[in-house]
């Protein structure tokens, strides 16, 4: 009988753990992400998504409504594809576009409204975003909860976006006109102010030689830790550029020759010798923090430019970049309240061009 009584026990824990196994099966117990395509993953919580300083945008209602989370990408709450930590597998993607979401969408849609966890990477954000672009889709809206502990949720809309690649240096943006370099030179004192107001910040400082003409590239950059504004002349033609080379030889070798005849004093002659090239960019860094605390030194930095109007402006950042890192970065330079711009994002995957002649450009840069 014993022996019969230990082999019916064995039995009935086999039984019980059985059912117990069954019962870690349960939506309660599933994991974080769907493990089959068709299968819906994890809804994503609010406090998962990006802080901004910007939150208080009117609702973008009725469009194409993107959820993300780094497993799963979904159309109005149905799968499209499964993300690898965020990234769009290789298989999933073709010409800078995910072919899947594309089929979902078309340009009757109003906007492309995103509901993106907080460190899904830059490079997948753009893909759908070119995806939209490619399907007719012009607008788009990123919710966005405010800093700190806040679960308040709110939105950046965002009109007319575009798309451009590395090798652009001046997307359009139609609809708004090209500022000149000058439009930055001649208010550098104040931008360099504003920068100023941060602790963090590296500011670039004001140089009284620039080069006149050509036009502003205006771009907001993340990348790691850091945050950038950043202002480029951009504009000129090769033939242009070397013209200008040309002109400044000519203003150094007219120096030397009135130093030569005793028209100037050697420190004067020092002096141009020293001042170097005409300043063509100006880089105004900072840490992430920055970007999290109104009033944020980005906003002081950007406004004695764009203020008052919509400046065309490029947004770019890593691939790996977080994406919570360019909507804050987006909040702190255009608070809310504030005017946002015509905004051209970058698309990472792109490659800049390289120099026709690349040893005739590395000697050149050898020279400046």
């Amino acid at each position: 009988m014993y022996t019969i009584t230990r082999y019916l026990d064995r039995g009935l824990w086999a039984i019980f753990l059985s059912v117990a196994m069954l019962g870690c099966t349960s939506e309660e117990e599933k994991a974080p992400g769907a493990t089959a395509a068709s299968e819906i993953g994890r809804p994503l919580n609010d406090v998962e998504l990006p802080v901004s300083l910007r939150t208080s945008d009117p609702s973008p209602g009725t469009g194409a409504m993107i959820e993300a989370t780094v497993e799963q990408l979904r159309f109005e709450g149905q799968p499209v594809i499964t993300l690898d930590r965020g990234k769009v597998p290789d298989a999933e993607r073709s010409g800078g576009v995910i072919p899947k979401l594309k089929a979902k969408l078309n340009a009757g849609h109003a906007s492309l409204n995103l509901r993106l966890q907080a460190n899904i990477p830059y490079e997948t954000v753009a893909l759908a975003l070119n995806t939209a672009k490619q399907a007719g889709i012009s607008n788009t809206a990123f919710q966005v909860r405010k800093t700190g502990a806040s679960k308040e949720k709110g939105w950046i809309v965002i009109k007319g976006f575009q798309m451009t690649s590395k090798a652009d240096d001046l997307p359009t943006l139609p609809g708004t006109e090209a500022m000149s370099w000058n439009a930055f030179t001649d208010k550098w004192q104040q931008v360099f102010d504003g920068c100023r107001t941060s602790k963090s910040g590296n500011c670039a400082y004001v140089n009284e030689n620039v080069a006149e003409g050509g036009t502003l590239r205006m771009e907001l950059f993340a990348s790691g830790r850091g945050v950038n504004v950043n202002f480029f002349r951009r504009g000129l033609s090769r033939e242009q550029e070397q013209e200008e080379d040309k002109k400044r030889a000519q203003q150094l070798a007219q120096k030397k020759e009135d130093f030569l005849q005793g028209r100037i004093t050697k420190d004067e002659m020092v002096e141009a010798l020293l001042l170097g090239h005409p300043s063509t960019y100006a880089l105004f860094q900072y840490r992430y923090q920055e970007a999290l605390t109104g009033p944020s030194a980005l906003s002081a930095t950007i406004s004695p430019v764009c203020s008052g109007r919509s400046c065309p402006l490029v947004v770019t950042a890593d691939k790996i970049t977080h994406f919570v890192r360019i909507a804050s970065m987006i909040g702190a330079a255009f608070p809310s309240g504030s005017q946002l711009p015509s905004i051209a994002f970058e698309m990472p995957w792109t490659e800049r061009p390289k120099p026709a002649d690349l040893k005739a450009f590395i000697e050149e840069q050898q020279a400046l």
